[in-house]
């Protein structure tokens, strides 16, 4: 009895989430109606359970990604902006160089200007993978709740069997293919859900590489060092 109420409040969270998932409802198993099942045919539940937990360990570790990729982001738009104000300060350079007429100066103000503006297009391409970052997070998060429920899902049916195999007459009436279609819904919002990820991924992918090629464009563009000495 202890065992069973100490998973009430796992059992209760993992509901939660899986209440959230638009998917193919089963029937409901109350947790009170265990009590009388004998611990050896409890093996299956606890299983399933167990399984469940570990789903939702991996949601909570998706969800701390997720929440790590939004604060890149947000860094990455502080640079970007940081990288706006330099390029504002090159060109009111670039006037102020004009307007003296040397000729030394305007040369030195426009280079300056230009690595500006290479270093602008860095910082514009990091928030775009920021944001496809937050993106692939987001979407991995969704697919770990949707795990959960369909974790939720196989404990119902585990719970459902044993009730049903101890003759248990408050089941009677449930049908076993009510519970093979929860499961399958929730399996199929899951593909779903792995579809995205893994077009998500991909444009991650493609920005990750334009970034990258911005990064090596701002260094080449970068003046060579002269030697000491």
């Amino acid at each position: 009895m202890k065992r069973l109420a100490a998973l009430g409040a796992t059992i209760g969270s993992a509901a939660l989430l899986a209440g959230c998932m638009h998917a193919h409802e089963g029937p409901t198993i109350k947790e009170e109606w265990l009590a009388r099942v004998p611990p050896a045919r409890m093996a299956p539940v606890e299983e399933s359970r167990s399984s469940m937990r570990s789903a939702m360990d991996e949601h909570n570790r998706a969800s701390a990604a997720l929440t790590d990729a939004k604060n890149q982001a947000d860094v990455a738009r502080a640079e970007r902006d940081t990288a706006d104000s330099r390029v504002a300060a090159a060109e009111a350079e670039v006037r102020a160089a004009k307007d003296t007429g040397e000729g030394s100066r305007l040369k030195r103000s426009h280079a300056v200007l230009d690595q500006a503006k290479e270093a602008k297009k860095v910082a514009d391409a990091k928030v775009d993978l920021a944001d496809a970052n937050v993106k692939t997070a987001s979407t991995k998060n969704d697919l770990a709740k949707a795990r959960v429920a369909t974790k939720q899902a196989e404990v119902n049916q585990a719970e459902y069997q044993v009730l049903a195999q101890n003759g248990d007459t408050r089941v009677k009436n449930m049908r076993p293919a009510e519970f093979e279609a929860a499961i399958s819904s929730r399996k199929a919002n899951e593909s779903k859900l792995e579809a995205q990820l893994a077009n998500d991924q991909q444009a991650a992918a493609s920005a990750r590489k334009k970034w990258n090629d911005e990064r090596a464009k701002l260094q080449a563009s970068k003046p060579a060092t002269p030697p000491a000495g």
